[in-house]
């Protein structure tokens, strides 16, 4: 090649490379920057933090009271709806969007005029779908929402399709095929978008799966990384960076993900990532948390047989029931903490990572905070893995404590399941303190949590293992779960997570598995299975304004401000776990049903709920 043409086409090059940074340079910033505005809702949880705070405060406890329901709109469908929808502002015009489960209906509402939102397009997936998903779904078939950059609209389907869609025309840009329910995945969680990256994972932990994360270009689709939460250090992306500042949670070199499991029980050990994911990006990594080690009778996770020998280190099945801190752009781990070694209740690790920044024993730390179905809520310093504090924010007994020391629990035998056939009682049940349903945060009162909390308990009788199909019911467990206290199912409460104290809390006969909002307003928001939506005094707990939905509320709510008013909406349409006796239509005689969820839906009167599939929204008028 001539030198000059040579130097041409490196210019050209450069230059092209320069355009191709600075696209994915907007992509990064796009969605934290559209979070700043607070007239929208423009993450899953609003902005990347998950912190599922409102700067906007219009709606305020002064006039809370006159909030009235302005429109409604069905999904389509009628089986769970958890998730959120999106507002976001495209082309100069505010729109809204929504997704339905199964069979993931995506409709796109014009918000000119707020009170009047009209469906401009609406999108099904037509070819190549997947109906055995719908079996394979353990918890029902619900999807907790989308995400927006770029012009995209990107979700997932339960039949494991990740798509990007055109914003403004609803024309598929991207379908790539990311889950496949023969092996027991099925896609139910929001995809996050951050640095030009679409990150997203499966659930699927009942059937046998092997959980794996997975990023593609926003662009085009193209896969840029995929690792498992099992398996050797290459599958997982354990390098000899990971857990530097914490050796004691696991270092490289070991293939702890395999041989923390005996024979080949990783192939199966469960580990996916289905909650909602956060971001940092001036840390650039993402926070994800994973499920249960497979299998819920424990002895086939463990080579050895006593209580103790199980539970010395050598059988956590990692990297289950962890939090997971990966470099957005390799993918790569920079720490994990495991917070149930050696899982023995299906305490899934999946629930969402708060960001903020706090002083904690008078230095100031960026924590992550996470409450998780064990019973304890996390507070752990997001840079390396720290852990600060682990605080009971339920009545939990499978465990004295967590030692802060070397991040393991003290575990409590007499409430630990182990051989098959021996009938275990522990609290909280396998649903957990806390299931999916999202905490709220808000940085300006840093250290407090407002959540919805399950306040069950159970008796757990593991049975023996019958078969090791992938894409089968892969459970072998008898669970019993029954209310701590009866006549109160569920709590809505205000938690300190650096002291462990509860501020203030709201005692429910229906359960709590929709999410929380709260609002420069001084008000918190949330609903329960009956269906009462609710606004709530941040500083009192008192209930300021409540409305009977059509359905049990299992969604999460969110604000925004159009046309200078502001919107409150939330979805109502029992299902998940929790629902899923009501809309599979289950025999409630079995207790053991839906894993346990049968004996709840008969203990809380849920069968006397009505199924939904509506969107309402309100405003004060």
């Amino acid at each position: 090649m001539e030198p000059v043409l040579r130097s041409r086409v490196g210019i050209f090059c450069a230059a092209m490379a320069l355009t191709a940074i600075s696209n994915v340079t907007i992509a990064a910033d796009e969605v934290s920057e559209r979070a700043k505005d607070a007239n929208l809702w423009a993450a899953p949880a609003g902005d990347q933090a998950n912190t599922r705070h409102s700067r906007l405060k219009d709606i305020n406890t002064t006039n809370v009271a006159k909030l009235q329901m302005m429109w409604s709109q069905s999904s389509g469908t009628l089986r769970g709806h958890e998730g959120q929808p999106l507002v976001v502002t495209v082309d100069g015009k505010s729109m809204m969007y929504m997704e339905s489960g199964w069979p993931n209906i995506i409709q796109a509402l014009d918000l000119t005029d707020p009170d009047h939102p009209q469906q401009i397009w609406h999108y099904t997936k037509s070819t190549d779908r997947d109906e055995s998903a719908v079996p394979r779904a353990c918890c029902d078939t619900v999807n907790r929402g989308m995400s927006y950059a770029d012009g995209k609209l990107v979700f997932g389907t339960l039949d494991g399709f990740v798509i990007a869609l055109d914003a403004k025309t609803g024309k598929e840009i991207w379908v790539v095929k990311q889950a496949w329910p023969d092996k027991g995945e099925t896609i139910t969680p929001a995809p996050l978008i951050a640095n030009g990256k679409v990150i997203i994972g499966f659930g699927g932990d009942e059937f046998a799966a092997r959980g794996r994360l997975d990023a593609y270009n926003l662009a085009d689709g193209k896969k840029v990384w995929e690792f498992y939460a099992t398996g050797p250090d290459k599958d997982v992306g354990l390098t000899a960076n990971s857990n530097k500042a914490h050796p004691e949670y696991g270092t490289a070199g070991k293939d702890l993900g395999v041989s923390t499991y005996p024979g080949d029980e990783w192939k199966r050990g469960g580990g996916a990532q289905w909650g909602f994911y956060s971001y940092d990006p001036e840390l650039k990594l993402v926070y994800t948390s994973s499920g249960n080690p497979g299998l819920w009778s424990p002895s086939y996770r463990c080579g050895d047989k006593t209580q103790q020998e199980c539970n010395s280190g050598k059988w956590d099945n990692k990297w289950s029931m962890s939090i997971f801190a990966r470099n957005v752009d390799t993918g790569e781990i920079a720490w994990v903490y495991q917070m149930t070694p050696f899982d023995q209740w299906d305490y899934d690790g999946i629930n969402e990572n708060m960001l903020e920044d706090v002083t904690v024993d008078g230095k100031m730390r960026k924590v992550l905070i996470h409450f998780d179905r064990n019973g304890f809520a996390y507070v752990l310093d997001r840079t390396d893995g720290t852990l600060l504090r682990a605080n009971k924010y339920v009545t939990t007994n499978w465990a004295e404590k967590v030692d802060l020391k070397t991040g393991r629990p003290v575990k409590v035998y007499e409430h630990s399941p182990l051989l098959p056939n021996g009938n275990t009682q522990a609290c909280p049940s396998a649903m957990g303190g806390k299931d999916q349903q999202p905490c709220a945060i808000d940085p300006t009162e840093p250290g407090i949590a407002y959540c919805p909390t399950n306040n069950w308990c159970m008796e757990d009788e593991p049975q023996q293992r019958s078969h090791t199909q992938q894409g089968t019911v892969y459970v072998f467990a008898n669970v019993y779960m029954y209310p701590e206290k009866p006549g109160v199912t569920g709590k809505f409460k205000k938690f300190n997570v650096l002291t462990g104290e509860t501020v203030w809390e709201i005692p429910d006969p229906y359960p709590n598995w929709g999410g929380a909002l709260v609002t420069d307003g001084g008000l918190a928001f949330y609903g329960d299975l009956q269906g009462n939506f609710r606004a709530v005094d941040r500083k009192t707990g008192k209930v300021l304004w409540e409305r009977r939905l059509g359905s049990g509320i299992i969604g999460n709510p969110i604000t925004y401000k159009v046309g200078g008013k502001q919107y409150v909406s939330v979805w109502s349409g029992i299902g998940g776990w929790i629902g899923l006796p009501v809309t599979a239509g289950l025999d409630l005689s079995d207790k053991f049903g839906a894993i346990g969820a049968t004996a709840m839906t008969k203990a809380a009167n849920l069968d006397k709920i009505p199924q939904g599939g509506t969107l309402y929204t309100f405003r004060v008028e």
